[in-house]
């Protein structure tokens, strides 16, 4: 996945190599969003446990 960081130079989100997901993680919770085939969006939520 590639960086993407904004005018403040932080990092906002990852894009996969092949352009088709895009990831973005805020504390414990990623969202993903999937370009379909068909033109849609698939955007799903995660709850990410925090390693301890």
């Amino acid at each position: 996945m590639n960086e993407v960081k904004n005018l403040d130079h932080k990092r906002i989100c990852d894009i996969s190599f092949d352009e088709r997901v895009i990831e973005i993680q805020k504390k414990d919770c990623t969202t993903r969003i999937t370009a379909n085939p068909d033109g849609t969006l698939k955007i799903t939520h995660e709850r990410v446990k925090p390693a301890v």
